[in-house]
């Protein structure tokens, strides 16, 4: 049987190949890297230089014209179609036995082919990131995300050009269910049919729409259109051949693990001193107590030791007055603690719809009112280790801005979830510069701007008062340095939309402000698989103010023989991955 499936590359990195598997180098004729595991889609009859805006067609159109094959199957250097599972979506790191001999062996390659047609990924429900009830047609998703104007005109095309497939189409893209990432196998007599069908389309629609003025993601507009038209395809193919034989096969996501961590962090000097206090704002409870011990051990260790700092700290009667004293004594003669009991009834018509966080996320929409007498404020989350002088991010000019904060690893994401656009700066508030001064000038009570937004857009909250802050300074923040919240996916494995590339997640490690632990699996759990988690620990016993318990005391021992084990290879891996 001749099998031909080839895996999209644009870059260097893992790949994997065997007698039906080839790596194919998309838009090869306008790249600058070499790939010399792959074959290039720029020969022959080819669409190469066209990759920005029709990405994965250009390998697509390529195996088209120029390859003969009995099946014909498309998937990505990150997403693979899993030969041994009808569905679901699992995380991998490496080309191991279980996926060599598995997941992807030509046994099982071969035999599904003889057994289906058409093989697709999984059939989803249509939701936005983060909101799996908020079930909505593909025709409302591709609206929220892309331009409408575009999916319009394809359907005026299809109408107008191929009647055949109208209905099918119709039906597709009001579905609330659908398959993604332009990912499937084909017979080919059916693959011919719909490359023939898709590219047609494509070809028009490209000279009707104008890019010209949309932003880098939005200008793969082709191939955002063309999952659409998969779709639809397989669907008018279920309805014309009344045998056909479709499947679906589940996703093997690789994680691109950036071995980050094991490059050392930049010194960190503590000769900046400001005349002025600095003031720090944290929530937590008994539950939080030691990680914030840890947040500000690491604080107060990389500032001058005479600089003056003032510790706000918002809680409830959660942080015991025994916690309260051992966070706050010995701290040194130029810090002082301010304790904030906060009337928690305020905040109970918001949601807590993450089991690590507590309903002190919400206690930073008071700040503004309980520190009305000071001008500014930094708040830090109690997941992060302090590793640059502060002080540095006292400086950031936020003068004429109610907030500054960093970028959030899923940015994009998150920003056309709350229907802000993509030319929002979707921040994340785990680490942020409050201009209080500024937030009293410019409303009147700012509180009340949360709450109004949390129930005009509560069927879209999903990050909580990060949300609800975003949505309340959408046109008034500043975005400061990534440096200050160095978050966990630029270590680990960030598949979401962002704004930041891969040289501004270099340049936050090389210049690390904060370390935010900002997922789930934090330093003091056993699932934590963050780089730098030994660093945590290391503050953790050199501050000593609660001792470790047995179980934690087990976790670190594992944590730092993992650490210990893996630290040549990583380091060898992390200089040659950031020297291409």
């Amino acid at each position: 049987m001749n099998i031909k499936i080839a895996v999209c590359h644009h870059k260097d990195g893992l790949y994997f190949k065997n007698a039906y598997i080839m790596p194919i180098h998309v838009g090869r004729a306008v790249s600058s890297v070499n790939l010399p595991f792959c074959i290039g889609d720029d020969t022959g009859d080819n669409i190469s230089d066209k990759n920005k805006s029709w990405c994965e067609l250009t390998a697509l159109y390529w195996m088209w014209k120029n390859l003969d094959a009995d099946y014909y199957g498309l998937m990505h250097y990150r997403r693979y179609l899993s030969f041994t599972r009808s569905d679901g979506y699992e995380i991998f790191h490496d080309f191991n036995d279980k996926i060599i001999n598995n997941d992807l062996s030509e046994a099982n390659i071969e035999n599904e082919c003889k057994n289906y047609e058409i093989i697709t990924s999984p059939v989803w429900n249509v939701h936005p990131a983060g909101l799996p009830d908020h079930i909505m047609s593909g025709y409302d998703f591709y609206c929220m995300d892309h331009y409408q104007k575009d999916l319009d005109i394809v359907i005026e095309i299809i109408k107008k050009d191929h009647p055949d497939f109208y209905l099918p189409f119709l039906e597709t893209i009001y579905s609330k269910q659908t398959f993604f990432f332009n990912i499937s196998i084909m017979k080919k007599e059916y693959f011919k049919e719909y490359c023939s069908f898709i590219f047609d389309i494509l070809k028009k629609a490209e000279q009707k729409i104008d890019i010209s003025s949309y932003n880098t993601y939005q200008k793969r507009v082709l191939g955002f259109l063309a999952e659409r038209l998969t779709n639809a395809y397989v669907t008018y193919a279920k309805r014309k051949y009344k045998n056909i034989r479709i499947s679906t096969k589940g996703i093997l996501a690789l994680a691109e693990v950036l071995p980050v961590s094991e490059i050392k962090l930049p010194a960190c000097s503590t000769d900046l001193i400001l005349k002025e206090t600095i003031h720090i704002c944290l929530s937590f409870d008994d539950n939080y107590s030691p990680h914030a011990d840890v947040t500000i051990t690491s604080l107060l260790n990389n500032t001058n030791p005479n600089q003056s700092i003032h510790f706000h700290i918002l809680c409830d009667d959660k942080l015991s007055n025994e916690n309260r004293l051992l966070i706050s004594s010995d701290r040194g003669d130029n810090v002082k603690f301010s304790f904030y009991d906060i009337d928690t009834s305020l905040f109970s018509s918001l949601p807590l719809n993450r089991n690590y966080i507590s309903v002190n996320t919400y206690y930073r929409l008071v700040i503004h009112n309980l520190l009305k007498h000071i001008d500014k404020v930094i708040y830090i989350d109690s997941d992060t280790v302090v590793y640059g002088n502060i002080a540095e991010l006292w400086q950031e000019d936020i003068e004429d801005y109610t907030i500054g904060a960093c970028l959030d690893e899923g940015g994009l994401l998150q920003s056309r979830r709350l229907l802000l656009g993509d030319t929002h700066n979707y921040f994340n508030a785990g680490i942020a510069v409050f201009n209080i001064k500024k937030i009293n000038e410019t409303y009147s009570d700012v509180f009340k701007n949360y709450m109004e937004n949390y129930y005009i857009y509560n069927e879209r909250i999903v990050l909580q008062d990060q949300d609800i802050l975003n949505l309340t300074f959408k046109d008034n923040s500043k975005i400061i340095p990534l440096r200050w919240n160095v978050n966990s996916r630029i270590f680990t494995f960030n598949e979401l939309d962002r704004k930041y590339n891969k040289q501004d997640e270099l340049n936050a490690i090389h210049h690390c402000g904060i370390i935010h632990y900002s997922d789930s699996k934090k330093p003091w759990k056993k699932s934590c698989n963050h780089p730098l988690k030994g660093l945590y620990w290391s503050i953790r016993k050199e501050s000593n103010r609660f001792p470790l318990s047995r179980k934690e005391e087990k976790i670190e021992v594992i944590h730092n023989a993992k650490f210990k084990k893996g630290i040549k290879s990583k380091i060898r891996k992390l200089i040659e991955k950031f020297k291409k």
